[in-house]
């Protein structure tokens, strides 16, 4: 990471902060570094305002993702990126192989209706319903796996801030945090897919 999305906003680095006061923070700093504030000032001066509020956007940016905060703290804390993030994070695994049906599934079936003709493709409507709902049950289970994310993201900062710094608790939640954003963004896709017969 270049710089400390913590710092930029006068913030101790740790695994949750205070979003409304953060969001305050952010359009205090961002109204006093926009670039429209600077149309009239000499070139050098309006590139540094509109470098200064594109840095503010990414700190912002990275501080409101649950999972985009840890890796910035785990890379602040340890000073290098986490080695195994590719594992798939324990207690996840049945979660991991149903979205990887369900995902297959639905390109079988968006494949199907590519190639099936317009009298096929009202033969599948039955199928796709049932995809459909398949993928609204599967969403819930995200759902509850993303807030039990926030008990144990909170549990992690109240032992971060009593001085229990545990690195191998910080990368593992920050695994979980990545494969729930790899969850719902294939299951996303698959629905606009479905949607657009795409």
């Amino acid at each position: 990471m270049d710089s400390n999305p913590f710092a930029a906003f006068g913030l101790e680095p740790a695994p949750t902060l205070d979003g409304p006061a953060l969001k305050e923070q952010f359009a205090r700093a961002t109204a006093e570094s926009h670039p429209d504030k600077f149309q009239q000032a000499p070139e050098g001066e309006r590139a540094e305002a509109e470098a200064r509020y594109a840095e503010l956007n990414r700190a912002y940016q990275t501080l409101t993702d649950p999972r985009q905060r840890l890796l910035a703290l785990y890379e602040l804390t340890k000073g290098e990126k986490p080695r195994d993030v590719q594992r798939i994070p324990p207690g996840t695994m049945d979660l991991f192989a149903e979205v990887g049906q369900t995902c297959q599934q639905a390109d079988q079936l968006l494949e199907r209706k590519r190639s099936a003709g317009r009298l096929e493709r009202a033969g599948l409507v039955s199928a796709e319903m049932v995809l459909q709902d398949l993928m609204a049950t599967l969403k819930g289970k995200l759902e509850k796996l993303a807030a039990t994310l926030e008990s144990e993201l909170a549990a992690l900062d109240t032992k971060w801030r009593a001085g229990e710094k545990d690195l191998g608790a910080l990368e593992a939640l920050y695994r979980k945090y990545s494969y729930l954003a790899r969850w719902r963004q294939q299951l996303e896709e698959r629905e606009i897919a479905l949607m657009t017969g795409e």
